[in-house]
């Protein structure tokens, strides 16, 4: 279980009113099946009120129909997200790298990018990053043989972060993505989840469990 770094009597409304909002888009057209790249944005609302949060994850749709057009999208979406893919996939063979396969249970299906996630400071400090990562996540799953995420803090242009300040920063965020059921493996996997392994599923109850408490 999670230990909140502040009192339940802190937070600023009630958390079993937190709900997740999905949006997703596709441009419709002759070259439809090359869209093997699925934006998603999740927003956190606390009842029917203004935005608290956000999450913004990627699937990349893995069948001869699509390949390897995600991958150029990736790419010219996001260098740094292009990059985190291709430290799975490797395009001069045009499959998984073998480290990939040995770490997953199965790499039959899609893959799914956990790329970004905030929280208002307000809701920060009850453990609800975790609980709310492992929801979207469980999601937007179905169908993939691994969930990969980013570690990277997010700077803002009107406040960058020094060297010292975006190192915390990364280490608590790869802290959540523990909590989760991400796993870190060696370089160039980086953080893995297993959709399909028993201690995914049961870390995810853990959390709803949180929330509960």
């Amino acid at each position: 279980m999670i230990s909140p770094k502040r009192s339940a009597d802190e937070l600023p409304g009630d958390p079993r009113r937190l709900n997740l909002e999905y949006r997703t888009w596709h441009f419709v057209g002759s070259a439809g099946d090359e869209n093997g790249f699925d934006e998603w944005h999740v927003s956190v609302r606390s009842g029917r009120s203004a935005e608290i949060g956000s999450m913004k994850l990627f699937r990349l749709r893995m069948d001869e129909r699509f390949s390897p057009f995600p991958f150029s999208d990736a790419q010219a979406y996001d260098t740094g997200l292009s990059n985190l893919v291709l430290g799975v996939y490797d395009l001069g063979r045009g499959g998984y790298r073998q480290e990939f396969r040995d770490a997953m249970t199965s790499c039959d299906g899609d893959l799914l990018v956990l790329f970004d996630i905030r929280l208002d400071p307000a809701w920060r400090g009850f453990g609800l990053g975790p609980v709310l990562a492992a929801e979207a996540v469980w999601t937007l799953a179905d169908g993939c043989c691994a969930v990969l995420a980013a570690t990277h803090p997010t700077e803002f242009p009107d406040a960058p972060m020094g060297e010292a300040a975006y190192r915390r920063a990364a280490e608590k965020i790869a802290a959540l993505w523990k909590d989760v059921g991400f796993r870190w493996r060696a370089c160039p996997l980086g953080h893995l989840l297993d959709p399909r392994s028993g201690e995914a599923r049961d870390l995810r109850n853990e959390r709803r469990g949180d929330l509960d408490a």
